[in-house]
């Protein structure tokens, strides 16, 4: 086959000609019968498809067009949406797929962090350099691929017969800074508006050229999956994330290679983080807000789990609380999906994340189960956390949340808890209604607590856990997971099962601050009613 590789002829496009030349493929620029397009600008593009004469188009595209945001949940497939802000650089990219779609024969390849500082991507320049910027307060799992990889890339797709977009990433992820110190490269972090006034400052007088794109690729994970690749063109990486980064930095002056030797989490749980804190969640849980828990056997040592609890207290911190107790006593990490908006907030995004919180979504909550982890979900949602104190004890509808179809999708057990005491660290007694905080952090109202409007600390109320026994499914197929009264009723069911013993627990509570109310002895199951 004839195969020109036009564009910009950089690095990628000079390892793509050696590529194809291997394959056994001529290199001709003039009369293609397939052409790589490697975009240096869209006016070659869109002469290019004016010319014509060839039958396949492949474009060289990026992963990150995307985007850089909160609510992407990470490993995306190739029918996530680009999340892309209208100003961002990288809507160059869009552009060029736009042009390329017009081809009744293109695949667009969008490749990840190529590991060639020429490629011009702002992450592989930064660890190639001495001394980094990254964003105050974020540390998102990020992705290379070698330039042999991405050529390879390029060349299957030269070869094939698919169309539509593809995405190309070296297997697995690891966390921006580990990455950073693997390199030796000097962290100098900053919050993302003072660097983004520096960067403009420095570019408008011209003190500075920044190319490759925005500070937003530091902020966020903008992971891809690479199966729909394998499966139709048949690409996979010969070296993965961490395999294509320990052989770009082994040269370096500095580098430490080394600490490359062990895989890490996908959505960045880091389990030393989470032992570092260990003390500070004892405290938590032993002294401030001198936990009483029964039931925790009814977690299982393995093997995929959910475990649903209600939520209260305005922030997360009862998820922390669970977190410890079944890691303390389980020795069990549970993986909590988390909403978006939490991470808006640097450092909180951080310490959620390597926490082991990964974003909610179907996909997410089957990847977890599929690697038998044990998986966390407030089914209330964040208005659970929101509830006015008055009403504190009454759940909200379970059956709002999607718990119950990933359950038993994933033919999942499903661990109830039921929690008394955490709803007084910050009692809701008022609010204010505003659509700022509805925009930017996605609460529905700015709660007010007896501290307000002073520091928000958490009041010491003692709390009260007491961890059910798994809930059979009596029957239930994954396909059942398709039938809205199926799953409605079945979540209803995990409700009145933790609604009946938080309802039983109550009333024994003589005080918030003291008192035991866990006895041993629990209300009796009701039975699942189908209708």
């Amino acid at each position: 086959m004839k195969v020109g590789v036009l564009g910009s002829n950089g690095v990628l496009a000079r390892q793509t000609q050696e590529e194809l030349k291997a394959r056994g493929h001529v290199l001709d620029n003039s009369t293609p019968d397939s052409v790589i397009y490697i975009p240096g600008d869209l006016e070659g593009l869109s002469a290019l498809l004016s010319r014509g004469g060839f039958s396949r188009l492949v474009l060289r595209s990026h992963a990150y067009a995307y985007g850089s945001n909160t609510k992407n949940p990470g490993l995306m497939t190739e029918e996530r949406v680009s999340l892309l802000p209208p100003g961002a650089p990288e809507q160059r990219w869009l552009r060029a797929e736009e042009l390329a779609s017009k081809f009744p024969n293109s695949a667009v390849v969008r490749l990840t962090n190529v590991l060639a500082p020429e490629e011009g991507d702002l992450l592989v320049r930064q660890l190639a350099r001495g001394a980094a910027i990254p964003l105050a307060g974020h540390d998102p799992n990020v992705q290379f691929l070698s330039v042999k990889d991405a050529a390879r890339a390029l060349a299957a797709a030269a070869e094939g017969s698919a169309t539509g977009i593809f995405n190309a990433a070296g297997e697995g992820t690891i966390p921006l800074k580990k990455a950073f110190r693997a390199a030796g490269t000097t962290r100098v972090p900053m919050l993302q508006p003072v660097q983004a006034s520096i960067r403009s400052a420095a570019v408008r007088l011209g003190a500075a050229k920044f190319r490759g794109g925005s500070l937003d690729q530091l902020q966020y994970n903008w992971t891809v999956s690479g199966e729909r690749a394998a499966r139709e063109l048949g690409f996979t990486p010969s070296q993965s994330t961490i395999e294509a980064l320990a052989e770009f930095v082994r040269t370096k002056p500095g580098a430490r290679p080394e600490l490359l030797a062990k895989p890490f989490d996908e959505y960045g749980l880091d389990v030393d983080y989470i032992k570092a804190w260990g003390w500070w969640f004892a405290f938590l849980r032993n002294i401030y807000w001198r936990i009483d828990h029964e039931g925790l056997e009814n977690v299982p040592k393995s093997g995929r789990a959910m475990y649903v609890s209600n939520h209260r207290g305005f922030m997360p911190l009862d998820a922390v609380m669970h977190l410890s107790l079944l890691f303390t006593h389980r020795q069990r990490i549970v993986r909590f999906l988390i909403i978006p908006s939490l991470l808006r907030i640097p450092f909180l995004c951080n310490f959620l994340t390597k926490l082991g919180g990964v974003i909610a979504s179907q996909e997410n909550a089957a990847r977890l189960f599929g690697r038998e982890e044990l998986v966390g979900i407030f089914p209330e949602g964040i208005r659970g956390s929101f509830t006015p104190y008055k009403r504190t004890y009454q759940l909200r509808d379970f059956a709002k949340s999607a718990f119950a179809k990933i359950a038993i999708e994933n033919q999942s057990p499903v661990v109830p808890s039921a929690v008394i005491g955490h709803a007084e660290i910050f009692p809701i007694i008022g609010r204010i209604d505003s659509g700022f905080i509805v925009k930017e952090f996605g609460w529905p109202y700015f709660p007010i607590a007896p501290m307000f409007p002073l520091a928000p600390i958490p009041i010491p109320s003692k709390w009260h856990v007491r961890v059910l026994p798994a809930v059979p499914f009596e029957g239930l197929k994954p396909a059942d997971a398709e039938n809205v009264r199926i799953v409605r009723d079945f979540a209803r069911h995990v409700q009145g099962i933790v609604q009946a013993n938080i309802d039983d627990m109550v009333p024994k509570r003589k005080s918030i601050f003291w008192g035991k109310v866990l006895d041993g002895t629990r209300p009796p199951v009701p039975a699942l009613v189908r209708r």
